[in-house]
């Protein structure tokens, strides 16, 4: 059985009014650790262990490890209610983004791709 270890709690559980963007932020949140990590949130797991705690809301262990603005941008786009997680505008004034971008060098661009032939 295969399973989207970055799904939330509203989705395991198919909620009836459905779920929308709290679901991406939560799914966000739980990229962000794995780029952080190099591995899968809840992988430590059993496939029907991990569907369990996420079904119960236990969002995955984030190691002390990380700075302290990764950690806390990781646990806000973790909360278990979902209206408590901020919005994708919210997060891009957190302090984790903007330092990123800051010490970013500002000359990224856009990728364009080259036509052949």
């Amino acid at each position: 059985m295969a399973i989207d270890y970055c799904c939330n709690m509203q989705v395991v559980k198919g909620k009836a009014r459905g779920y929308g963007l709290p679901a991406d932020i939560w799914s966000l949140g739980c990229t962000v650790l794995e780029m952080l990590t190099g591995k899968i949130p809840y992988s430590h797991l059993e496939c029907m262990q991990a569907l369990f705690r996420i079904g119960k809301g236990e969002p995955p262990p984030v190691p002390d490890s990380l700075s302290r603005d990764a950690n806390d941008f990781i646990l806000q786009c973790l909360k278990v209610n979902p209206d408590d997680r901020p919005t994708a505008t919210q997060l891009l004034t957190h302090s984790f983004v903007q330092r990123s971008l800051s010490q970013s060098s500002g000359s990224a661009s856009p990728f364009i791709p080259r036509r052949r032939g």
